[in-house]
């Protein structure tokens, strides 16, 4: 091994500069995520109002036929989340979480996108998107506990198809002081900040389908600007580009 790389768990090797970039960025997120909340424009809280984001309404009144595109897609052609990003490890590791993407950090990927025309134009109304895809978790599936990557994204959830026991088909959101327990209804939606921990459950026999987007939180210039560099940064990382390839190499 030389002094330019080193090899991760998989064996794939990673250049050190970019582990020494993404160390440095594990270090310094706790300062920039205090910035980004210091500057924020919506409260810091588990669950944000809808109210604070107008093209909500837009996607809930054509959600028939975001739904209708959605479940055109048979499961056995979208590839399960482990599949395309290895990076996700253990939370991607049930293999009936799928996700089928139409846009991710400014990248649109084409084929998907032309089988979506409806939702893939719809999104593009959407301020400050980051990524978009139908999400669908098989029966039976699980998603471990976990949190995102920053404060600086916000992730929405459009039930598309919920299994007929909704009860049973949920997401766990801790906040401080209360634990928040969502069951997804068809045409409605939700908004919630990731980095609060959250687990995902399917105890059903059903498939559920939801519109997933994540977006920027909205922010005063400050923030706005270190939100940017961040995700110009992983615009360009080998985490998006090896995205991009599976995704191609899976449609």
């Amino acid at each position: 091994m030389n002094w330019n790389e080193k090899v991760n768990s998989r064996g794939r090797k990673i250049p050190f500069v970019g582990k020494s970039l993404f160390q440095l960025g594990k270090e310094l997120r706790p300062k920039i995520d205090r910035i980004i909340m210091r500057d924020s424009l919506v409260p810091d809280q588990p669950i944000i109002d809808k109210s604070y984001f107008p093209w909500v309404a837009e996607l809930e009144k054509h959600w028939e036929a975001i739904r209708d595109e959605a479940i055109s897609i048979r499961t056995g052609e979208i590839p399960s989340l482990g599949e395309i990003s290895f990076d996700h490890g253990r939370i991607a590791a049930d293999r009936r979480w799928k996700a089928f993407f139409l846009k991710g950090y400014g990248y649109r990927m084409r084929k998907n996108a032309a089988r979506a025309p409806i939702t893939s134009a719809l999104i593009e109304n959407v301020p400050g998107l980051v990524t978009a895809n139908f999400s669908v978790m098989e029966a039976g599936g699980h998603i471990p506990r976990h949190w995102g990557m920053t404060k600086g994204m916000l992730t929405y959830h459009l039930a598309l198809r919920v299994p007929k026991d909704r009860q049973k088909c949920r997401i766990h959101i801790e906040g401080p002081d209360t634990l928040h327990v969502l069951a997804w209804e068809e045409g409605r939606s939700f908004i919630f900040d990731d980095m609060f921990n959250h687990e995902v459950w399917n105890e059903t026999d059903e498939d559920r389908y939801i519109l997933l987007i994540q977006i920027k939180r909205p922010c005063r210039w400050r923030a706005n600007f270190i939100q940017n560099t961040f995700l110009f940064g992983v615009r360009h990382s080998r985490f998006v580009q090896d995205i991009r390839k599976n995704i191609d190499q899976a449609a």
